[in-house]
């Protein structure tokens, strides 16, 4: 277990790793160049911000398990890519809250009183009591952009001065923010009523230019902003203009679009403006417990299984619940029966499950049924993180369904699978704690164990077929193991499997086909 630890994370990581039996490299300045070649040495990797682990860096990553950001940020790091890749990215949230918001407050404070400028001012020999005059914060409403741990810190600490505190965010219930006395307003209504704006959201596609010159267009005249969250939430070039033209009277930022930041940004060049460089979560105390933090998850996960912290593997965490696990064994043999019975241009997938236990782990067994079919179907490398985006790149359109029962069985998985000219549908249950069965195919009710080399076919109800099917198989020496019957009366059709001892040649399989009465014969080997 080969662990690189980069941008200088605190030696307590490593140390705590390394008694754990992990292999430990720290490069804390690492280049690009230098990461993609040495990168395909290591199965985990933690960072900080500094590097980025784009698509490309990830290519070379061929042996990556884990990616840990020891921070709660991960804009730094290709979500997506690493899913595609089944790699698990964990962060450590909650670290650094502390730090972030105390940051936050202080910027608050310093835009506020315009310390920065006045501590300039007057290490140039000058003593300007009125050129610096500031506003109170205390009766002033505070608008919190995204209401999560540092948000909350943020409004506690604030409220201590005074402040009365609004925010927006679309996770967080009415009734949770009345109970930190915050009121829940719509986006706008923020903008319209604050006279100071700090921003704690996370950086994707919609909150990119989430403030820009039609949200500054609402905001009251004076206003100051805070953004000690992510470049890129603010429109840069509107903020400038904004600034310039008086509607905000002071900004606070710690974040910036590129960064390190360009000496030559318009910003920098604003009075108005106190920057700092990305600290917000840099203090001795934060550093270290993310370090620790990261790294204790780590040990974890390697101990017991358990992903805490995991980003983007939510499938991987239910598939620990206690009792599931036998259901996720059952859907993935499902997956894996499917796709060797499959039309081979199948396009749409159907996953249903009904029962009360199974309500919560639709997505958890979905992702098993794709790594059972798409292994087998696409010769894909699927794991529960990568499911869904393999489905997606397959050309496999997904579906999910519940029902709360089924009156034949408490718990059942069902998975219907589409092409432009067939469907089919298999369905399993568990007996007991780990009994995994296959119970239906298509419109039959036949029940058989998932295991071994069994010959599932289709014919006319009519005498002498088993008999000929299994005469074929004493050829071929063969002996039988099992056999599961099922018949439709009304359309004078029927199914039948049966598991055999050994190796089932494609041309017995031929034969069985040819029998008279035959319709369709498939080999499922489990």
């Amino acid at each position: 277990m080969k662990v690189l630890i980069t941008d200088g994370v605190d030696p307590q990581c490593g140390q705590i790793l390394a008694q754990n039996g992990f292999e430990v490299t720290e490069r804390p300045k690492i280049s690009k160049d230098e990461l993609k070649e040495i990168i395909g040495e290591f199965d985990k990797l933690i960072v900080r911000s500094a590097t980025k682990v784009t698509a490309e860096i990830l290519e070379y990553g061929t042996k990556l398990q884990l990616i840990g950001r020891a921070g709660a940020g991960v804009d730094n790091i290709d979500i997506e890519a690493a899913t595609r890749k089944g790699i698990i990215v964990m962060n450590t949230p909650g670290g650094n809250t502390v730090s972030a918001a105390e940051h936050a407050c202080a910027m608050m404070l310093s835009a506020a009183r315009r310390i920065p400028q006045a501590t300039a001012d007057l290490k140039q020999g000058n003593w300007n009591k009125t050129k610096f005059t500031g506003v109170e914060l205390e009766g002033k409403t505070l608008s919190i952009i995204g209401l999560g741990k540092i948000g909350r810190e943020v409004a506690s600490r604030m409220q201590a001065f005074g402040m009365k505190t609004i925010a927006y965010d679309p996770m967080i219930p009415d009734e949770y923010a009345a109970q930190l006395n915050i009121d829940l307003l719509p986006l706008h209504e923020n903008f319209i009523n604050a006279d100071v704006i700090t921003i704690h959201s996370s950086l994707n596609e919609s909150t990119r230019n989430l403030i820009a010159k039609e949200t500054f267009e609402l905001m009251k005249e004076g206003v100051i902003i805070i953004n000690c969250a992510r470049g890129g939430i603010i429109n840069e070039a509107d903020l400038a203009e904004a600034i310039i033209s008086g509607k905000v009277s002071a900004v606070a930022l710690d974040v910036f679009e590129t960064e390190p930041v360009n000496p030559d940004n318009a910003l920098l060049k604003l009075d108005q403006v106190i920057a700092t460089p990305h600290i917000a979560a840099s203090t001795i105390e934060a550093q270290e417990k993310v370090a620790v933090q990261i790294a204790q998850q780590i040990v974890e996960w390697k101990k017991s299984g358990r992903l805490e912290g995991a980003v983007n593997a939510s499938a991987v965490e239910l598939a620990q619940v206690p009792g599931v696990q036998s259901y996720l064994n059952l859907a993935e043999k499902l997956g894996a029966t499917l796709a060797q019975m499959a039309p081979p241009d199948a396009t749409k997938m159907t996953v249903r499950t009904s029962g009360e236990f199974l309500q919560k782990f639709n997505e958890v067994i979905t992702a098993a049924a794709l790594k059972g079919f798409l292994d087998i179907f696409q010769s894909k490398d699927t794991n529960y993180i990568n499911a869904f985006t393999m489905a997606r790149e397959c050309g496999i359109s997904l579906n999910q369904k519940f029902e709360k029962e089924n009156l034949d069985y408490t718990n059942l998985i069902r998975i219907e699978l589409e092409s432009t000219t067939a469907k089919r549908m298999i369905g399993g249950t568990v007996f007991g704690d780990k009994e995994v069965r296959i119970v239906m195919i298509d419109q039959f009710l036949v029940e058989f164990k998932p295991e071994g080399n069994i010959i599932i076919y289709n014919n006319i109800d009519k005498p002498g077929v088993i008999a000929n099917v299994t005469q074929l198989l004493l050829q071929h020496n063969l002996n039988v193991a099992y056999v599961a019957l099922s018949r439709d009366e009304e359309q004078k059709v029927a199914m039948t499997a049966i598991v055999v001892d050994g190796a089932v040649t494609p041309a017995l399989l031929d034969e069985i086909r040819n029998v008279d009465g035959v319709d369709v014969a498939s080999l499922v080997s489990l």
